[in-house]
């Protein structure tokens, strides 16, 4: 694989589907405070733009599982999942040392589970969280959705309940290097049936602001 090509893996719905964790998961916990200053700056500063699949889309608020992502406690952080960043990201010789702490953080904590608070996200547009009833109910309207033939790329339409929203949105934790210096989260878009898409994201902090690196490998949609 070339050195700035991504590999996009494509799944079909029923896969789409389990992305949004309908898989049993242990109960979340608070997001620690060493975390979080940091986190909801990523978060934030991910919101809205180009990282983020349909971030520029109208909307008129944010529409977010009010939980962070993590492996189902079966799956083995160094090695499960589809989009394993052990597989998905690749750094630079000269910075694997620092990357590896990264890992060693998603290998300590990748079935963690975190609550989200609204009020800790510094963006302009209201952010509604999403426990899991709302998230099921999200799912069983737009899960079944077929685009038309002429135009497959084509979004299911929101449910009523959540209009003026642009697709349901979710982070997993954000990951970190000792020095709090670079950081990886996963974020996704589902909206129904052939419509999401997940990917890593990698960040380095420079003179206060968090920065996207060019390191990932592998993303996925549907």
């Amino acid at each position: 694989m070339a050195a700035d090509s991504v590999l996009t893996l494509v799944c079909v719905a029923g896969v789409a589907q389990q992305m949004t964790s309908n898989t049993p998961q242990p109960k979340p916990l608070p997001m620690p405070q060493d975390r979080m200053a940091d986190s909801y700056d990523i978060y934030s500063q991910l919101q809205p733009g180009n990282q983020i699949e349909w971030g520029k889309v109208p909307r008129s608020f944010w529409l977010m599982e009010d939980t962070t992502k993590a492996e189902p406690p079966n799956i083995p952080c160094a090695t499960g999942g589809m989009m394993n960043p052990h597989k998905a990201i690749q750094a630079p010789e000269v910075r694997k040392a620092e990357f590896a702490e990264i890992l060693a953080d998603f290998d300590a904590h990748c079935h963690n589970r975190y609550l989200l608070d609204a009020s800790k996200f510094t963006v302009t547009m209201p952010i509604r969280l999403m426990d899991e009833e709302a998230r099921k109910r999200y799912v069983s309207h737009v899960s079944g959705y077929k685009p038309p033939p002429n135009n497959i790329m084509h979004a299911p339409p929101t449910p009523d309940e959540f209009k003026e929203a642009a697709g349901m949105h979710s982070f997993t934790a954000v990951y970190f290097n000792d020095a709090h210096t670079l950081a990886m989260t996963e974020i996704g878009m589902y909206c129904g049936g052939l419509c999401g898409n997940w990917r890593w994201v990698v960040l380095e902090r420079k003179d206060g602001h968090w920065q996207v690196l060019p390191w990932v490998r592998m993303s996925m949609m549907s």
